[in-house]
Formats: structure tokens, C-alpha cells, sequence
């Protein structure tokens, strides 16, 4: 094990064991289902725990603990988290989701857990071991309520489970609710974002290769980026690869014109894009202008993200951009590319606006996430998240006139909703208290601009009191994403503390 001597155990015997060794890309869940199932019913044959399974159809999984005899009348309580992960990995051979583990490993300094060139899976996957260990915790055995875990699938592309939930079918009882997806440790998460994708799909005609004598064709990469979650990063200074990539073509072809062949960026909406490639045509005799303006280019975008004057921060130090020619292809028209370029320079990225009714917090916000090349047609994929729902909707109308106005077949896909704060709430005030119990200090509430599967759980079972909390959890959806070691004990306090004390909550 690589994770053994670390504490408190039971969590991280869990997460080694049972969640990080077992495939869990979003929409394939069915393996780790079937780990988290094997693994409880052998733990309920060896420890006698009295527990029941339910599965919903589209994988859903509802744990009960039945309440120590004595404590059936506290409320249930309920915590959440989510079974996927977000799949990505810097290693150019690629890795193999769908099979393997994640190669975890501890840095250097001690203080975080990582995987080597993979996204590490933390989020969700701390949140599920947290609540697998207390289920099978001796320590609560003689002093708890009834408790449901409830697990989702497809949190990271869709909130497929949340959408889909069927609480009368896994016989949900709970009114309060800890989601386990929310972080840092220090803040209690008690609302969140709603968020609509937005497509745009367009068939084109290409010119073949039959007249490309007289031209040169160039493909230029951007890679190394940070990237980062969509919505919880979206207020740094990191680039995203789409956007650059269009910054350079929209001031080369204020010098040259050139043809579109092919443009592949973005892997997932719901993170930053790190990589993005461009393949374009020109004369032949425009070659030395458009060298020379692309290396302009990307002098100017270094010096930004790279800037090496004394007291500013690098915001991208593994950014490279390179160019190389290649083969002829087959490429749009003069007035096709400027239609693809016209459309994605004015698709914004990054933070729309700030709240005026949350000081500090973002309000709106879109990521230019993916734009593909798919045999005939170029298919562009982004977004949009805010605090508000009418400002969500006005961006999207936004955007759909943009793709009409050009052309592009438009899909908006259904809003996840929002959660709305309730911050006088007694169950907040309740997991305030055991909260300062533990880390002996005041801890304060924050609204995410990621989204939570909160707003989604609370239109399913009406009146539900909600919280999100969790460890530390840097660079999620990224290949530096990392688990801050030191938080788990006494996050994993907290949650004991909370089950202990629910007895004396007064709604």
C-alpha cells in the first residue's frame, strides 16, 4: 500500500483499496458499483453491521445503517457523494481510464496525495470513502441515529444520477442532508451554481486536395496549460487553449488570409481547456509574414502568462506554443474560416461578471470548453454558469443568436439548477457548532461557482436542509490535482462529531 501509515485508516485503507483502485470514469460507474457493493457485503458479514442496499435504475446506490436500538427515533441523516471522476492525464501515451487504477502517490513535501500523471479522482472520491468508513466504524456503533449514504453517477458530465433520482424507489427518508463534494476544509459550502451547456454543430463544405500546389500548410499547437474545474477555477489568470489559438488566428489574419483545415480542442465542458491544435493553409508566398507574426504572437502571449519582471506571477509556467508545417489537407473556404473565427472570438471566456449580492463571489461565467473537427462538420461546445438564473438564461440566448446569425445548428442542453442558501438554517447552525468543536475556531460559509448536485437533490425531496463540506482539494479535473493529507482527520472528526451530537439537534 502506499497510503498505510497515514491517519486516520479506515479513510485512507478505503481510498487506496476500494475507490482508486477501481476504474470510475463518468456514464462507466458499473465497476465501482460493484467494488462498493462487494466490499459492504463483506464488511456486514464480518462486523455484523446491519445494513441494506438499494439501487435505483439508472445506478443509483442508497445505503441504510439502521439506528442503534434506542436511537430509531432521531432523524435520519444523510450523506452524499458522487461514484464518477473526471478523467484526465498528461502522460503522452495516454492511460487507460476505463481499466486501471489510479497510480497514487504521496509528494515529496508530505503533504498531498497526487497520482503520477492522472487526475487523482479526490473529488468525489475522498467524500465516498468518508462515508464508506462510517459506515463501518466501530466507534459510532452504539451511539448513532439512522444514517442513508446515498451514492450518485455522473455528477462530473451531466448530474445524470441527481436528474434521475428516485427517491421513492431507493426509499429515501432523510430532511438533512451533507453533501461530501465541497472543500476547503476550513468552509462549509451552502450554495452553489446552476449551469446549461450550449452546442453548436455545422456541416461544411471543404475544399479537396486537388489545388494546394501553390499552398503551405501549418499546424499550430498550445499545450501545458493548467487548465483547471470550470467553474471553481474560472476566476484565475489561466489561459484557456481555444481562446488562444483564436487570439493568434484573429490578428494573423489581419495580415494574411488563410484557410481553416482543422481545429481539435478541449476533452470535457466542465474543465479548462489545456490543449488545443490548429491546422491552417495559405500562399506560399505569405510565408515569411506569417512567420513572423506568429512568432509576434506568441512573444506577446508569453510575456503575459510568463511575465518575468520582478513581483508578478507566472500564470501558466508549462505553456508552449509551437508551429510545424505539414501535409496538405483538405480545408475550408476563405469565408467559411471567417465564419469559424468570427463565431469563436465572440464566444467570451472566463468570468462575466462579479455578484453584487455576494461580495467576492462570481456571478457569471462560461468556458469556451470544446471545438472539434468531426469528419465534415465542426462541432463547438461551452459552459456558461452563474448564481442567477435569468443571467444564465440571457447568456444562452446570447449565444444561440450568435450561432443562428451564422448559421450553426444550436442544442441548449437543460439547466442544472442552482442551490439556493438558506444561511439561517438550525441544521447550518448545528454543523457550524461541531464543526468549531473540532478545529477550535470559527469557520465561515461560502457559495461555489462549481455546480453541486444540492440544487438538483433538494427539487427531489422538497424541504431537505442541505450543507457541503470536505477536505482540500487543489487542481481538480487536472493532472495536478491533489489531496491535502492533514485535512482528513479532522474532517473525518467532524463527520463522527456530527453523527454523536444528532441526537441533541433541534430542528
Amino acid at each position: 500500500m502506499i497510503l498505510e501509515n497515514l491517519a486516520p485508516e479506515i479513510v485512507w485503507n478505503i481510498f487506496e483499496k476500494v475507490i482508486a483502485s477501481t476504474p470510475r470514469p463518468s456514464r462507466h460507474e458499473e465497476k465501482i458499483r460493484m467494488k462498493i457493493k462487494t466490499w459492504l457485503n463483506e464488511q456486514k458479514r464480518i462486523k455484523s453491521i446491519n445494513i441494506n442496499i438499494t439501487e435505483d435504475t439508472v445506478g443509483n446506490i442508497l445505503i441504510k445503517k439502521a439506528a442503534t436500538p434506542g436511537l430509531e427515533n432521531i432523524p435520519p441523516l444523510l450523506l452524499q457523494g458522487h461514484l464518477d471522476m473526471v478523467c484526465e492525464t498528461d502522460r503522452s501515451e495516454g492511460y487507460d481510464f476505463y481499466n486501471l487504477g489510479i497510480p497514487l502517490r504521496i509528494q515529496e513535501n508530505k503533504e498531498w496525495i497526487d497520482a503520477d500523471g492522472t487526475t487523482l479522482g479526490a473529488d468525489d472520491g475522498i467524500g465516498v470513502s468518508l462515508a464508506l468508513a462510517l459506515l463501518i466504524d466501530e466507534e459510532i456503533e452504539n451511539i448513532h441515529g439512522p444514517l442513508e449514504v446515498l451514492f450518485t453517477v455522473n455528477e462530473e458530465d451531466g448530474f445524470t444520477g441527481a436528474t434521475n433520482l428516485d427517491v421513492k424507489a431507493l426509499g429515501i427518508e432523510s430532511k438533512y442532508m451533507i453533501n461530501l463534494d465541497s472543500g476547503p476544509l476550513e468552509d462549509i459550502t451552502i450554495g452553489s451554481v446552476c449551469g446549461g451547456r450550449v452546442f453548436f454543430e455545422k456541416e461544411f463544405n471543404w475544399e479537396d486536395t486537388k489545388n494546394t500546389k501553390d499552398l503551405l500548410f501549418v499546424r499550430i499547437f498550445v499545450y501545458g496549460l493548467l487548465g483547471g474545474h470550470s467553474g471553481d477555477d474560472i476566476h484565475l489568470p489561466r489561459a484557456n487553449a481555444n481562446e488562444l489559438l483564436t487570439r493568434m488566428l484573429s490578428n494573423i489574419s489581419g495580415e494574411i488570409k488563410f484557410h481553416i483545415c482543422e481545429w481539435n480542442g478541449g476533452t470535457k465542458a466542465n474543465v479548462i481547456t489545456r490543449e488545443a491544435n490548429v491546422k491552417i493553409a495559405f500562399d506560399m508566398a505569405l510565408k515569411e509574414i506569417f512567420a513572423h507574426v506568429i512568432k509576434q504572437e506568441i512573444s506577446k502571449i508569453k510575456n503575459y502568462y510568463q511575465s518575468t519582471e520582478e513581483g508578478t506571477e507566472i500564470f501558466e509556467p508549462n505553456l508552449e506554443i509551437i508551429w510545424k508545417y505539414e501535409e496538405a489537407a483538405k480545408y475550408l473556404s476563405m469565408q467559411d474560416t471567417e465564419l469559424l473565427l468570427t463565431t469563436s472570438s465572440l464566444i467570451p471566456q472566463g468570468v462575466l461578471r462579479y455578484s453584487t449580492f455576494h461580495k467576492g463571489n462570481v456571478e457569471t461565467s462560461n468556458n469556451f470548453a470544446i471545438l472539434h473537427t468531426i469528419n465534415n462538420y465542426i462541432r463547438i461546445e461551452i459552459y456558461p454558469r452563474s448564481l442567477i438564473r435569468s443571467e444564465l438564461e440571457n447568456f444562452r440566448r446570447k449565444m444561440v443568436q450568435l450561432g443562428e446569425f451564422g448559421g450553426w445548428k444550436m442544442t441548449l442542453r437543460a439547466v442544472l439548477p442552482e442551490w439556493i442558501p438558506k444561511p439561517k438554517s438550525k441544521f447550518l447552525k448545528f454543523i457550524k457548532e461541531q464543526y468549531e468543536t473540532v478545529l477550535k475556531k470559527e469557520v465561515k460559509t461560502i457559495i461555489v461557482h462549481g455546480g453541486l448536485e444540492t440544487g438538483e437533490i433538494s427539487n427531489k425531496i422538497p424541504g431537505i436542509e442541505m450543507v457541503a463540506i470536505g477536505p482540500t482539494v487543489e487542481n481538480a479535473h487536472t493532472p495536478n490535482e491533489r489531496l491535502k493529507i492533514s485535512d482528513i482527520k479532522p474532517i473525518y472528526e467532524i463527520l463522527l462529531n456530527i453523527i454523536k451530537q444528532f441526537s441533541t439537534f433541534k430542528s
